[in-house]
């Protein structure tokens, strides 16, 4: 019934199919490999287990993914000018375009100058074999365009009758607004990334986005599912996989816990002085409710964090096979308190993140703060600092709530918890001292993005104001390696973008808006 794969090409490809496919492969890109070899580990995040850490095996999946994406996402326009009336695909067209765009900033984030305008042409002929790379600039100012032209037009198209994707959307359910809160988002989060860099550009699309009262991810509803993707943008994988089915990325995911490089992940010290205000082994300092939901205790039932520099070896094993965390006293060799259990084996449920309610708030906590864009208030900044803290812990906790795989769920925090927790010294917002307040909200977005190792490594680089650890320094890496098979490949365009630099030296330079 179905089209052998032999046969099968783009020619055969149907514009939903391959839309569907932009959105699964999102999976692809939460490369828990990559997270421990590298990103946890100079984002100060998790305890330092590798001290020789290969990351440069891992830094090719981003780029390797991405144009296979880059592709598909060539193939969606290309069928669509194709059909009789291209005018009815316009909102396809735009969703298509949001999707790209995220990954394509990625990319940026990166890698630095990638092949963009070039890539993905190889079967319009030899002369598009080998695409040479964009600037950076040139790229991010296109995505962004790109971006506002999407989320200003998206649904506004009533004539003709616009077809639609049907059950093939599965990142947004054909919701509109929640698609234009999505791409207002990233526009958001990189005007501020930019800033420093294209401070006209940035400053534009700030004075746009809030003067405009442009749609943004805000009030999630935490009590369904449905309230929290149409808020916290990613892939989860409910949305594109039965419940009787796990999802390839997320299998992986687990399948990554239990080898040792992973398995060997630790609560650090240094995100543990951001959580509790003594080192209590029974908890009682813990101010911050998410460590009960990113963290669970040792073996001996303590929380006690690993040093972050790694001085003290772990050989705990507290992912086993089952379906629970192995018993308290089973595991000796476990010393230290770790990722939590369910967090690592929920394989139906676990979202990949890209952009969260809490990031846009944070964002938007800083854009007040400096008065980026709009007139500094730091009443404002205060309101959107402690609100980006409390959509976060709201997040985590009705993701707990409503995954099956969490058969022990931790409480959700009271009222008063919450107030104890903003008012905590380690946390209370005071606008009037800027270096204070700033750090405050880089280190509440770090924490907030634990499970967003990409987007924390942004933050580190962008800021320099995340904790760090005094006896830990990381190796410094600014961006990924190109592939070595660019080397081979693409050489001359590679030469030009690097400079022939050999890894080990192009890790060093930095991307376009790191000062």
């Amino acid at each position: 019934m179905n089209t052998p794969y032999k046969d099968a090409s783009e020619s055969t490809a149907s514009i939903p199919g391959l839309f569907n496919g932009l959105v699964s492969s999102l999976g692809k890109y939460g490369d828990d490999a990559l997270n421990v070899s590298l990103l946890y580990p100079i984002t100060n995040q998790q305890s330092y287990q590798n001290t020789v850490a290969p990351y440069l095996n891992y830094s090719v999946t981003y780029w390797s993914q991405y144009y296979p994406d880059l592709l598909v996402y060539k193939s969606i326009l290309k069928k669509i000018n194709e059909q009789p009336n291209p005018q009815v695909f316009k909102n396809v067209r735009f969703m298509a375009s949001i999707m790209i765009a995220n990954k394509t900033l990625r990319m940026l984030d990166y890698y630095g100058d990638i092949p963009y305008s070039k890539a993905s042409l190889a079967n319009t002929g030899t002369q598009a074999y080998r695409p040479a790379y964009d600037e950076q600039k040139v790229v991010y100012t296109s995505v962004l365009t790109d971006l506002k032209n999407a989320a200003d037009s998206l649904g506004m198209v009533t004539d003709p009758v616009q077809s639609g994707l049907g059950s093939f959307e599965t990142f947004l359910n054909n919701d509109f607004t929640a698609w234009k809160k999505f791409a207002n988002a990233l526009r958001l989060r990189y005007a501020v990334r930019l800033y420093n860099k294209e401070k006209a550009l940035a400053d534009a699309i700030i004075a746009d986005i809030i003067g405009g009262n442009k749609p943004l991810p805000e009030n999630q509803n935490a009590a369904d599912p449905t309230g929290l993707y149409l808020n916290n943008f990613g892939l989860w994988p409910n949305r594109i996989s039965s419940n009787n089915q796990i999802l390839g990325a997320l299998a992986s995911k687990w399948d990554s816990y239990r080898e040792l490089s992973i398995s060997n992940i630790r609560m650090s010290s240094n995100v543990w002085q951001q959580m509790s205000s003594t080192n209590a082994t029974n908890g009682s300092g813990i101010f911050d409710p998410r460590c009960y939901v990113y963290f669970m205790t040792n073996n001996a039932d303590q929380w006690v964090p690993q040093p972050q520099n790694g001085s003290q070896p772990e050989g705990g094993r507290p992912y086993d096979d089952g379906t629970t965390r192995k018993g308290i006293g089973t595991d000796p060799a476990n010393k230290f308190a770790c990722v939590n259990y369910f967090m690592a084996y929920d394989r139906k449920f676990y979202p990949i993140l890209i952009v969260t309610e809490a990031d846009v708030h944070f964002l938007k906590a800083e854009i007040y703060q400096r008065g980026m864009g709009v007139a500094k208030d730091i009443a404002k900044a205060k309101t959107e600092y402690e609100a980006g803290i409390t959509a976060s812990v709201d997040f985590w906790y009705a993701y707990t709530r409503l995954s099956e795989i969490w058969l022990t769920k931790p409480a959700k925090p009271t009222v008063a918890q919450m107030t104890a927790f903003l008012t905590n010294p380690a946390v209370l917002y005071n606008g009037a001292n800027d270096a204070d307040a700033l750090k405050k909200i880089a280190t509440q977005s770090w924490l907030a993005t634990m499970f967003q190792p990409a987007e924390s490594w942004a933050t580190v680089r962008r800021t320099g104001l995340t904790p760090k650890d005094p006896t830990y320094n990381p190796s410094v890496v600014n961006k990924l390696p190109y592939p070595d098979d660019e080397n081979i490949n693409n050489h001359e365009n590679w030469q030009k973008a690097t400079n022939g630099e050999n890894p080990t030296q192009q890790v060093q330079k930095k991307v376009y808006w790191m000062q």
